[in-house]
């Protein structure tokens, strides 16, 4: 794979360590007549550049991706995370799939623990999309997933989400400071087209091109220095991936 998506258990504990797109609304076109009076014209009201509305107060951010397959069919794709909690809202049934995913080591990873949720959501946008052009979800630490999804490599690592669906996951972090002791802000987020070992660095014919990439910082982001900067630097690779922070 060329650019591999995938977060394994061993590259989560070793990691020591908005680009909000507005469009300009289309500018007034000029009045043909104007210029054959003598009257002055009035200047024309500029029209109001559209805002994003802000995230709501337990998000960390979210990114947003569009995906093109070979046939253009074009879907969206959207990575929403929620700030750490020391609870989730199905705790038990959360830490029963991280014990047989991922097996009972994340218990002891941090020297305290807490846990991020995020979901997942595709979007068909036009066209008909073939579920054999997957794109895959990164997610921090031990990620565990339900809903639209199915594991990319292994379990408790990236997964494929459904192209329209909505999934869910949760992972352990460190429930400390965010970018430091395996806190939230020192691992890799977004998307990536999984392709074929030893091909290029650019996309095939065949390989799903992802445009687009932007993430938005909610307030609950400001703690952490590592996501302030992730806005102005997305990694992209060509249209083979977006992701935010990471090694």
């Amino acid at each position: 794979m060329r650019h591999p998506v995938i977060l394994t258990v061993g590259t989560a504990l070793a990691a020591g360590a908005l680009l909000v797109l507005t469009a300009c609304a289309p500018h007034p076109s000029a009045n043909p007549t104007t210029h054959h009076t003598t009257k002055p014209s009035a200047s024309p009201t500029p029209s109001a550049t559209p805002t994003v509305p802000p995230l709501a107060a337990d998000v960390l951010f979210q990114i947003s991706v569009t995906a093109t397959a070979p046939n253009g069919a074009v879907a969206k794709l959207t990575e929403t995370v929620h700030a750490p909690v020391t609870t989730t809202d199905q705790q038990s049934a959360d830490e029963a799939q991280l014990d047989n995913e991922c097996d009972s080591s994340w218990r002891t990873a941090f020297s305290s623990t807490a846990f991020v949720v995020a979901r997942v959501q595709a979007f068909v946008v036009s066209g008909r999309w073939d579920s054999n052009q997957v794109v895959a979800a990164d997610m921090a630490g031990y990620p565990v997933w339900q809903g639209d999804q199915r594991p990319y490599q292994s379990f408790c690592a990236s997964a494929l989400p459904s192209i329209p669906g909505s999934a869910r996951a949760v992972s352990p972090v460190g429930g400390g400071k965010p970018d430091s002791d395996g806190g939230w802000g020192i691992y890799r987020y977004g998307f990536g087209v999984p392709t074929d070992p030893g091909a290029g660095d650019q996309p095939s014919a065949t390989d799903v091109v992802l445009s687009h990439c932007s993430i938005q910082l909610g307030a609950a982001a400001k703690s952490s220095i590592f996501a302030s900067s992730w806005p102005s630097s997305p990694r992209t690779d060509n249209g083979l991936s977006c992701f935010f922070g990471g090694p």
